[in-house]
């Protein structure tokens, strides 16, 4: 019987994370990228998923700042050159720009679980 821990999307996502790795799937049936992890895939159902590292390289969909009572920030879609999309955020950046190019890093807080955020590229400033 196969280990459960292998089985499990996001356990296998959170060992990503924990060596410093954005994770998604790659489909053998119809090259579609998949991300979040998932049991199947989500255009064409096959369970032959390949776990890969994804480079982090992407640009700005879509960015919005949320104010909060205690501070701003900003709220961001990137889409991954690999061919998937992900939400998250580009700390110490008040505004990002749509369109802007953005590296993946994987941040650890104390206490916290990891996080993917995204850092703008060089020359790419808000």
């Amino acid at each position: 019987m196969p280990d459960i821990r292998e089985q499990a999307p996001y356990q296998r996502y959170l060992e990503g994370l924990s060596r410093g790795a954005l994770v998604y799937q790659h489909c053998h049936e119809c090259g579609q990228a998949v991300f979040y992890l998932r049991p199947c895939c989500s255009r064409c159902g096959s369970v032959e998923l390949q776990l890969r590292d994804s480079l982090g390289l992407g640009t700005l969909y879509s960015s919005s700042v949320i104010f909060d009572k205690e501070r701003n920030y900003n709220l961001v879609l990137v889409d991954l050159d690999e061919g998937f999309r992900m939400m998250s955020t580009v700390p110490g950046c008040d505004a990002p720009s749509i369109g802007a190019r953005v590296r993946a890093r994987v941040e650890r807080l104390e206490g916290e679980e990891s996080r993917v955020v995204f850092d703008l590229t060089d020359g790419e400033r808000s």
